[in-house]
């Protein structure tokens, strides 16, 4: 019975994959059956192999077990078959390929590769009345001056930390690309554009320093999660600076008017209705013009950089029809960019470095910075 018993547990798990989750927990076990479901599938695959089936329960036990091994199973064979498409769109629209290995790995998935443990220097890039913000810098290990990728973390714009996602940063810094994890202004205390501010300030920051962190101010990338992605792109989007090369947006929610339009019933995971109106000051019947000036999505024209999009289907907090339509617009101005959209992901898909959907995000993020930063292969037209 308590092998039974187990089984059904491990298959509920894996079941939350296909359920619409208004829970953080809920979403965090379906994050963990999703990115590390090949670990935990040991234990169904060992309950069906000691089992047996001399008795009624023994049976139900098997079958329970075997169904739960295929769910928990479902994401890892997903990536690995969606691994050569990847390659091939990666390869077709960018025309150059740099990844440390394969897009897909199943000894990658078991064992794991880990960059090079370093601490990164922290600086203080802009200094206000009301505080500081710091930027947290891995150096590049190769070559200098090196492209600079620069992080905005997630959190809701109320919240987080440029400490957060360090392997990716990590490895990053490890094949030669200098990573700037940056800190911005949080709402309710500040409203945009005050994080695209904050942002731009950044970049500025990491020029006129450039020789002294081994940067070459030509070539920045924007890089950004959840909120964070939001940010990126906006700020890519309306920069209308040469030298940021490409964004890259993980989860990301492009349009803040399609967002507040398509709230789900309250309460939902996130309570989207209190963030956005901390973040942009209000509903969007009273600040339209935010909302608009907020969104990637409204400032799309063929001279903005090519854009990398990486969303989960199941995504319970940002809804993926987000970096949808976000490439579709993007098709429509000629934009070079890639949308990813991974069947079995949810948010934070990246979360292990050797998950599934932390393998192809490590791919395409590969691919993409070696298309857009190098030198003579930086046109923003799809053209």
């Amino acid at each position: 019975m308590t092998a039974l018993i187990a089984s059904l547990l491990l298959l509920l798990c894996g079941l939350l994959l296909f359920l619409d989750l208004r829970s953080p927990f809920l979403w965090k076990v379906s994050l963990a059956a999703t990115e590390f479901g090949h670990y935990f599938v040991l234990l169904p695959l060992a309950l069906l192999i000691t089992a047996g089936t001399d008795t009624p329960i023994a049976m139900m036990t098997s079958v329970v077990a075997a169904i739960a091994s295929l769910i928990l199973l479902y994401p890892s064979v997903s990536a690995f078959r969606m691994s050569r498409s990847v390659s091939r769109r990666l390869s077709a629209l960018f025309g150059i390929s740099s990844m440390s290995g394969p897009v897909f790995s199943w000894r990658r998935l078991w064992f794991g590769t880990f960059p090079p443990a370093m601490e990164p220097e922290r600086h203080s890039y802009v200094r206000r009345n009301d505080g500081e913000l710091q930027l947290l810098l891995f150096r590049a290990h190769r070559a200098v001056p090196a492209p600079c990728v620069v992080i905005v973390h997630t959190g809701g714009w109320d919240s987080g930390s440029p400490a957060e996602f360090g392997m990716m940063s990590r490895h990053l810094a490890s094949i030669g690309y200098a990573v700037a994890c940056i800190e911005y202004r949080f709402a309710p205390a500040h409203h945009w554009p005050a994080q695209k501010e904050d942002t731009m300030e950044a970049i500025e920051f990491l020029k006129t320093n450039a020789e002294r962190f081994g940067i070459d101010p030509s070539r920045f990338v924007l890089f950004g999660r959840s909120a964070g992605g939001q940010i990126a792109e906006a700020a890519a989007c309306t920069a209308h600076d040469p030298t940021i090369r490409g964004c890259i947006g993980f989860y990301s929610p492009a349009d803040l008017v399609f967002a507040y339009e398509h709230l789900l019933p309250e309460p939902d995971i996130l309570d989207s209705r209190t963030l956005l109106h901390n973040f942009l000051n209000g509903p969007l019947e009273q600040q339209p013009e935010r909302y608009r000036d907020a969104s990637s999505y409204h400032h799309i024209d063929p001279a903005v950089p090519p854009m990398l999009l990486i969303h989960g289907a199941k995504d319970p907090l940002t809804w993926y029809r987000q970096s949808e339509r976000l490439a579709k617009r993007l098709s429509e101005h000629g934009v070079r960019h890639l949308y990813i959209e991974l069947p079995w992901g949810t948010h934070a898909f990246d979360y292990n470095f050797n998950g599934p959907g932390g393998q192809i995000g490590r791919a395409a993020v590969e691919s993409f910075l070696a298309a857009v930063c190098t030198p003579g292969n930086h046109d923003h037209s799809g053209r």
